[in-house]
């Protein structure tokens, strides 16, 4: 079951690579980034919704609504955070320097969502070698940058 989950998070990777060229195809052949990110949202939108139907799932009950941490409510917005960045930067630093910051910016922030326990999180303590890895990664990007 874990590498099943390894490869999901791998197909989620390549995905947000794929996204960044696909978002910046549209904002070129639309001439316009503001409405390319709320097309994309549309999309995202119709396509969760057509899911959400096939699966059979029923909706929250209120009370679970109600429960909801008031930051669990902030992933669309920081989508389309994502998504604007695609838009914006990835065009102008290009798909792998674009990713890799992705990338590492995401791992940097997790570590620290893990060693605090944040956001419900099992605490994973950020020790030696989960920061040799993330200085690493820093390192890996400084050297994608550069050449």
């Amino acid at each position: 079951m874990y590498l099943l989950f390894v490869l999901v998070a791998v197909g989620a990777g390549i995905t947000s690579a794929l996204q960044s060229g696909t978002n910046n195809a549209l904002q070129k052949a639309l001439g316009t980034q503001l409405w390319t990110v709320s097309i994309v949202s549309v999309v995202t939108l119709a396509v969760s919704l057509v899911l959400s139907l096939a699966s059979g799932e029923r909706l929250p009950s209120g009370q679970a609504v109600a429960q909801t941490p008031w930051w669990a409510w902030t992933g669309g917005v920081l989508g389309i955070v994502f998504v604007l960045a695609t838009v914006y930067a990835s065009p102008r630093l290009g798909a792998g320097l674009f990713v890799a910051l992705i990338v590492t910016a995401s791992t940097i922030a997790a570590l620290v969502l893990d060693h605090f326990g944040w956001m419900g999180f099992e605490v994973h303590p950020a020790g030696i070698g989960r920061m040799a890895g993330a200085a690493l990664m820093v390192a890996g990007v400084a050297l994608i940058a550069k050449f």
